[in-house]
């Protein structure tokens, strides 16, 4: 599975080893105007917020949009449709609208920001297993804590900690999940903001995993290789079948009644 890997198999993957109740999004960039007219993705009549394009992949729609579509120009500066300006460089931007104590602290944020460096005609957001012809460049999980646990565990199976993660509560699914992962080409987790919280609708209970789609394989191999050692019973039964149902097996047998905490903690009684 550390082998090259295609969105449909890595699809099915991810189905099957995490507990997803939204389906995995795939973001494509589309760099010119000959790209954007070749996505099979459905236009945008009007304009949409990025993070609800995302919400309606997580629920099986495709779109793509160009800067003419984009709600939120703050995404759009993220993604590479439109250039910074001096407002948001400054940390003006922010520091008026309250969120930061004052404009040094909001300029310091503004620096940490990792924004696309390249200029881009539009961008396609699709549900990661309508991807068929070609590969997403980003994968962008909404989902629980416990599958982002799971994502960071299987990274650190053969990658290590993940040592970069940047978060600050803003600008989470355009920044954070998405031009922070492109840009740096890590994985990254987001708490999500209170935008597009709002826009979204995503539940309180929610988080943000933005992946390198050329990380996939990797990420696919550690969630296999760790289901004995970490995950329990009922999420092994669960995934057990799953893999009955897709007609896959995972190289090894599922054991049960065993992890890497078994026999581990101490109970009180046994103290005394």
């Amino acid at each position: 599975m550390k082998t090259r890997i295609n969105a449909g198999e890595a699809n099915d993957w991810l189905e099957i080893l995490l507990d997803l109740k939204r389906k995995a999004v795939g973001i494509r960039f589309l760099f010119d105007k000959s790209d954007y007219e070749k996505s099979a993705a459905a236009e945008r009549n009007g304009t949409v917020p990025y993070c609800t394009a995302v919400r309606s992949a997580s629920e099986g729609k495709s779109i793509k949009l160009h800067l003419g579509n984009f709600a939120c120009l703050a995404a759009a500066r993220a993604l590479g449709l439109m250039e910074n300006d001096e407002n948001s460089r400054s940390g003006k931007r922010h520091s008026d609208m309250g969120v930061y104590e004052n404009v040094l602290v909001s300029r310091n944020i503004a620096k940490d920001m990792v924004y696309c460096g390249h200029s881009v005609y539009g961008i396609e957001i699709r549900p990661l297993e309508d991807y068929r012809e070609y590969n997403p460049d980003i994968v962008i999980l909404v989902t629980s804590p416990y599958n982002a646990m799971r994502v960071v565990q299987a990274h650190a199976y053969s990658k290590g900690q993940l040592k970069n993660i940047k978060m600050a509560g803003m600008q989470a699914i355009c920044q954070e999940c998405t031009s922070y992962v492109y840009e740096r080409n890590e994985i990254n987790l987001s708490m999500l903001c209170s935008g597009t919280r709002c826009v979204a609708q995503w539940s309180k209970d929610e988080l943000g995993a933005g992946i390198p789609f050329q990380q996939i394989g990797d990420v696919i191999y550690g969630l296999i290789q760790t289901v004995n050692p970490m995950e329990n019973n009922s999420d092994k039964k669960l995934i057990q079948e799953k893999l009955e149902l897709k007609g896959k097996d995972l190289g090894f047998e599922i054991e049960y009644n065993k992890n890497y905490y078994t026999g581990v903690f101490v109970s009180s009684n046994s103290k005394k």
